[in-house]
């Protein structure tokens, strides 16, 4: 049955001693509003793609971004981070602190799961609402064609890493790295010895390039194309910096 392997983490928290001042734990069901707010504002309003094209997440993600996480967040795999106060141990949806961070993880699974929900469920070719988002989802889906991982690395089941965000007043005290290696420990935790990760900023690649991830494949977005023709990701190229999506994938042994 789903969700059985993670009750084990569904209500996981973490305080570490080389980060006082935060405390990690799994995302719980009364705190995916919050989660949710905290994606739009920092996650999609600043991920190269989405910028490159303009993307409203308010009319394009905002709709569908909360069903996806109370299904994702089921997995007891997906970790937000906040700010440390006394009451920390013992906290409401009122009194936790300011979130700073979130690493959203996913469990795939070799056999299609019919129940299964995630980013593709939502955006489609034919709405016009979601004109952009259906963009960004080619290029996330060309990453993983004709990768066949799970008989690769001969798993049934793998962890996906699908957003990591800090809020960038938190950024530089290694809460990216902290987040990856505890997503790597909860994947442990629960049996699973595979993660991948769309890596669509040079940010996040090296992030996960830093934790010992590989790169398996790169799309070069000014050589991407969608229907033979459109080159949407063409202009991202210019600035130097955000040049090629990358599928960054690491085995724990």
């Amino acid at each position: 049955m789903k969700g059985t392997r993670a009750d084990s983490t569904l209500n996981w928290i973490h305080h570490d001693s080389d980060l006082p001042d935060f405390y990690f734990r799994t995302i719980q069901k009364e705190n995916v509003e919050q989660v949710a707010e905290f994606l739009l504002k920092y996650f999609f309003a600043e991920e190269p793609l989405g910028q490159s094209l303009k993307l409203d997440p308010n009319k394009e993600v905002r709709p569908w971004l909360s069903k996806m996480l109370e299904h994702e967040i089921r997995e007891g795999l997906s970790i937000v981070v906040r700010l440390r106060s006394l009451d920390s141990e013992d906290s409401t949806v009122d009194n936790q602190g300011e979130i700073v961070a979130v690493c959203l993880n996913d469990v795939e699974r070799k056999v299609n799961d019919p129940e299964d929900v995630n980013i593709f469920t939502f955006v489609e070719r034919d709405s016009q609402s979601q004109p952009n988002m259906w963009m960004i989802t080619r290029v996330l889906d060309e990453l993983v064609s004709g990768e066949d991982v799970f008989n690769g690395y001969q798993v049934e089941a793998l962890v996906s890493c699908q957003m990591l965000c800090v809020n960038p007043r938190f950024g530089g005290r290694g809460l990216a790295q902290k987040l990856i290696k505890l997503t790597e420990e909860l994947t442990k935790t629960l049996g699973y010895s595979l993660i991948i990760s769309e890596a669509t900023s040079e940010f996040s690649a090296r992030a996960f390039l830093k934790a010992g991830f590989l790169c398996l494949k790169t799309i070069q977005y000014d050589t991407f194309t969608i229907d033979g023709d459109q080159q949407p990701f063409q202009q991202l190229s210019s600035d130097g910096v955000h040049t090629a999506a990358r599928l960054m994938i690491k085995h724990l042994k």
